[in-house]
């Protein structure tokens, strides 16, 4: 074997070492161990143009050490695939919708506290509204295709 081909073989073992190590330090957070969520809404079943207070509760295992200071609700329209929504956010073919209540929208929840989230929404018509943790404090990218937690709200007139 050359010279040349044990220096790029090499490298490759390096580079999947060090692959593997980011892994082994992220994995418990990108996978969701070590974080319990709880997410809630003061009324499960509200009538159209009611205002719902939605608040998101987080509990951490010692042994995470990353900032948990951002965190997300899609709020996905009746009808509305969640996978569809999710993938729209992450950038796939399907168009961006967000902000349009006759699909969904990435709503950005306000901190209370220490690892508590606190957000307001108003549905604008009936159905089962479904509302989705995209991912784990504000960490890039969206667990795909189920979303991290979800609620579910049944809207009526």
């Amino acid at each position: 074997m050359s010279r040349r081909a044990q220096r790029a073989r090499l490298r490759l073992k390096w580079r999947a070492a060090g692959a593997a190590g980011c892994l082994a330090v992220l994995a418990p957070l990108a996978l969701g161990k070590g974080v319990d969520l709880s997410l809630r809404a003061d009324d499960r079943s509200p009538n159209v143009g009611q205002q719902v207070t939605i608040d998101l509760k987080a509990q951490l295992d010692p042994e995470i050490t990353q900032a948990c200071d951002q965190m997300r609700v899609v709020v996905v329209a009746p009808g509305v695939s969640v996978r569809k929504a999710l993938r729209s956010l992450e950038g796939g073919k399907q168009s961006r919708r967000i902000g349009h209540w006759g699909a969904f929208r990435l709503e950005s929840l306000r901190p209370k506290g220490e690892l508590r989230w606190v957000g307001r929404l108003r549905p604008n018509k009936t159905g089962r509204w479904t509302l989705v943790v995209p991912n784990l404090c504000g960490a890039g990218g969206f667990v795909l295709p189920e979303g991290v937690k979800r609620l579910y709200l049944d809207v009526a007139r």
